[in-house]
């Protein structure tokens, strides 16, 4: 597979072909209920190698493995809170020490995705998370899991 640097104006005109190593690197992250104002939102960092993705933000630590079918990321995610802050219950309806998150999102280009994060407790589904990943930097020497 070659792999091209896509512009906004090649989007329309060539067929996104991705794999689990063109995600490679370090994205950003900014998630919040579908509907609300931007300063409503929150935002983490994503490290996506192989096929694991590992981040989180002053709250919560995620970690888990991803499949990608096509144009469409899917990811399960084991979610761990370290911060002692009550502004997540909001967004993922839980205060709980972990959780599971189910990650699916679109490849809008290589170096964006935009989806939905749903949050199941006891086999109640809760609203969906709107989400959006943004690469920030290519894997590099420095990005590396170890």
């Amino acid at each position: 597979m070659i792999r091209q640097n896509l512009s906004r104006y090649d989007v329309d005109a060539m067929p996104l072909m991705l794999d689990g190593a063109a995600l490679a690197g370090l994205w950003t992250l900014r998630f919040g209920l579908f509907g609300c104002r931007d300063d409503e939102t929150h935002g983490g960092v994503l490290h996506v190698e192989g096929d694991r993705m590992a981040g989180g933000d002053g709250q919560l630590i995620f970690h888990g493995r991803f499949t990608l079918d096509g144009t469409t990321l899917t990811a399960s995610l084991s979610v761990v809170r370290h911060g002692s802050g009550t502004g997540y219950a909001g967004v993922f309806g839980t205060l709980a020490p972990m959780f599971q998150l189910d990650v699916v999102a679109d490849a809008i280009t290589a170096d964006l995705f935009e989806g939905r994060i749903v949050h199941r407790a006891g086999g109640e589904a809760r609203p969906e998370i709107r989400v959006v990943m943004r690469r920030f930097e290519p894997m590099s020497d420095r990005s590396q899991i170890i």
